[in-house]
């Protein structure tokens, strides 16, 4: 891990301050499950094995960054991404196998606990900083009563203007980003009672990105796929 860092180290030399980072960020992900859970005959293989069946497990995620868009692919079987689409600020994802047809649009303005609680999420730039294998973090934490996301992040490295993603309101990530003005190199999602999903960065690839890999298909809406309505989604349909 630590040569690892060190070939990040060096990518991170080439990135001039006050521009913004365009490349694919890598990401290693694991999780762990709450005492309550535990306490309840449920374990880390079990969940794993479950996931691992229905096609939800991924322990890689890639994310692709050019100007004010992402493009997430994670190496769920079968593969599943998602497009972040600055101009419409809606998040739109896909998946191949048996819902190859079904695009959900998730609207980023929204908070979803906001629009139940009326409350939004505390943000604060904690008074500390942690090693990750030799570079020196800040963390900003984003708590919902549902849970806390902490974005650990290198206020001189992976830089970008914040107002590119500053109508960007789901998980915090416009808070985040006008705290840190950097990506992170480490996410904990910790959803109270449940689990906790720890996201670390692994390798940088700084480039070009092509804009066709933030094409939207055509999508027309469905009724009977939004019978369980959320305020902040919405189930489509994609037409070939």
């Amino acid at each position: 891990m630590t040569k690892i860092f060190t070939t990040i180290i060096l990518l991170w030399t080439g990135l001039l301050y006050g521009q913004s980072f365009e490349g694919t960020l890598y990401y290693v992900s694991d999780f762990e499950l709450a005492e309550n859970m535990k306490k309840m005959g449920m374990t880390k293989e079990i969940l794993l094995d479950k996931m691992i069946q229905e096609g939800t497990y991924s322990d890689t995620i890639a994310i692709s960054y050019k100007q004010g868009n992402y493009f997430t692919v994670t190496n769920n079987n079968p593969k599943s991404w998602s497009i972040y689409n600055a101009e419409a600020n809606k998040i739109y994802a896909m998946q191949d196998g048996e819902a190859a047809g079904i695009c959900t649009v998730t609207d980023a303005s929204i908070d979803l606990e906001f629009t139940y609680t009326g409350v939004m999420p505390a943000i604060q730039l904690l008074n500390t900083r942690v090693n990750i294998d030799g570079i020196s973090c800040s963390i900003v934490s984003v708590k919902w009563k549902s849970g806390t996301y902490d974005y650990y992040f290198d206020p001189t490295k992976l830089l970008v203007d914040p107002a590119l993603f500053s109508k960007h309101t789901y998980d915090g990530w416009a808070d985040f980003l006008k705290i840190s003005k950097a990506l992170p190199v480490k996410i904990v999602k910790t959803t109270e009672g449940i689990m906790s999903i720890t996201m670390t960065l692994v390798a940088i690839n700084s480039e070009v990105i092509d804009e066709k890999l933030f094409l939207i298909p055509k999508l027309v809406p469905d009724k009977d796929l939004n019978l369980v309505k959320l305020a902040n989604r919405e189930v489509m349909r994609i037409i070939k």
